[in-house]
């Protein structure tokens, strides 16, 4: 079920608000929200719904074993008992068809069989994300940087809460739990809803009315690269920085207004990033949680830069590489984190020896968005010779030249224009929807109910969200 469809729209969200409000019961409205997660999740698979479920219990009780453990070797057993398995799972579903194809290859180009079998399996949706959030609760329990929780209903409802259930943002349980613990959470609150209203209204208009715009233009480009003129390949890899931005703050906009209505409160995943005038303030801009999760638990974890110069270098490029892979089972997805990687380190670098003070203050942005932009054409598209080429045409580094836009469709093109110039002059130039103070009004309502009514126009043509594959 997505959140731009009419079955979200006009049916689960209107009938989980009135459970979720009409039950009087803290513990009864806790019970409603998470069958209605699990519904929600069960709307897509009601097979791997238990994969979800057997996260939740393993990763609780063991957290609960591991509090109670009298010996630091019982509480590392515990620990890595949750992190094999939790890692096992995720990379079964999600790398095994991967290293299969890449081993198999190698094998292929030495003449002779590959000896791994290719796996049908789907994908589960949401795994990377609940796995990661329900793995963080026991490794701040063993750090002791968390208690125990209490009750598993609690954290059942925070890993399986709809709204940041399939694509995040990563949000930790210190910030989710207590408030499902609070009685206040459970109250109407108009402030809080009104609120709601404002981020998911906003949040949908990214993505159907500019993100959706743009990918009418941009998937058919990048699907024809070979055929692409220079020009069309520029303004795909442009128009894709757009689309992704606002396909993913959209999503990410909705969940903290889903969250809102019923009184839970996300903190900011997106904070105008393609305004960052580094690399390092980029990655301190964009996809904030997963940011923030890589560095707490991963950089962390191999030293960070506690061990000298040269082992914060390679803990840096490790944690970037690493959090490219997570994206998704894919060598580009990886040349993309390796990418980003050399750029931070690079950056180190150079800014720890006061280079960076000969870089003209007008040259920072374009060099960081042009280097953002051409990190996504990584990360967009299917294999690397597709990004290859795909890099040539749009740096005019091909033999033959073209400002020629025949595959960029007529019924799209005003459309694609109109939504990338908006975009781009939103990203770059406006507040994002955290920095406004929308305060009820009536020509405030009419303004949402007008947005809505737009989105509710295109529905017929809704789009899965592009983390939905991560």
């Amino acid at each position: 079920m997505l959140f731009n469809s009419y079955p979200f729209i006009l049916v689960f969200l209107p009938i989980t608000l009135l459970g979720y409000y009409l039950i009087s019961k803290k513990k009864l409205q806790l019970w409603f929200l998470l069958l209605a997660s699990l519904f929600f999740y069960c709307y897509w698979s009601t097979t791997y719904v238990f994969l979800l479920l057997f996260t939740v219990i393993l990763d609780f009780y063991i957290a609960k074993g591991i509090y109670k453990a009298t010996t630091q070797i019982r509480r590392k057993q515990l620990l890595l008992t949750s992190v094999i398995c939790n890692l096992t799972i995720l990379g079964f579903f999600k790398y095994f068809n991967f290293f299969a194809e890449s081993i198999n290859g190698l094998f292929s180009m030495m003449g002779s069989q590959g000896p791994l079998p290719y796996s049908h399996l789907i994908l589960p949706i949401g795994i990377s994300f609940y796995t990661f959030q329900s793995m963080s609760y026991v490794i701040d329990v063993y750090r002791r940087q968390s208690d125990a929780h209490a009750n598993l209903l609690e954290f059942a409802g925070y890993v399986t809460l709809f709204p940041h259930q399939i694509s995040g943002p990563l949000v930790r349980h210190n910030v989710i739990v207590p408030q499902l613990e609070a009685a206040k959470t459970y109250l109407f609150n108009a402030d809080n809803f009104w609120r709601g209203c404002y981020f998911f209204i906003f949040g949908l208009s990214k993505k159907m009315l500019i993100a959706d715009r743009i990918a009418l233009v941009v998937d058919p480009l990048v699907r024809s690269m070979s055929f692409a003129s220079n020009l069309e390949a520029l303004l795909a890899m442009v128009g894709y920085t757009i689309q992704l931005y606002f396909d993913f703050s959209g999503y990410s906009d909705m969940a903290v207004g889903l969250g809102l209505m019923m009184n839970i409160e996300f903190p900011q995943n997106f904070n105008s990033p393609y305004k960052s005038r580094s690399i390092t303030e980029f990655w301190q801009r964009w996809h904030i949680s997963l940011s923030s999760w890589l560095k707490d638990y991963l950089y962390v974890s191999m030293g960070g830069n506690r061990q000298g110069a040269l082992k914060t270098y390679r803990n840096l490029f490790l944690t970037m590489a690493i959090g490219g892979l997570w994206h998704g089972a894919n060598w580009t997805y990886l040349v993309w984190g390796c990418f980003h990687g050399f750029l931070l380190l690079t950056e180190r670098f150079v800014m720890g020896r006061g280079l960076n003070k000969k870089i003209l203050s007008f040259a920072k942005w374009p060099l960081t968005f042009g280097l953002v932009n051409l990190g996504w054409v990584f990360f967009r598209s299917p294999n690397l010779e597709t990004a290859i080429l795909w890099l040539k045409k749009a740096l005019f580094l091909t033999s033959q030249r073209s400002l020629d836009m025949t595959l960029i469709m007529d019924r799209h093109k005003d459309r694609f224009f109109v939504a990338l110039i908006v975009g781009f002059l939103s990203a770059l130039y406006l507040k994002n929807t955290w920095q406004f103070s929308f305060m009820p009004s009536k020509g405030r309502a009419l303004l949402l109910a007008f947005l809505l009514s737009l989105c509710l126009m295109y529905m017929g043509e809704e789009s899965p969200f592009l983390y939905f594959q991560f």
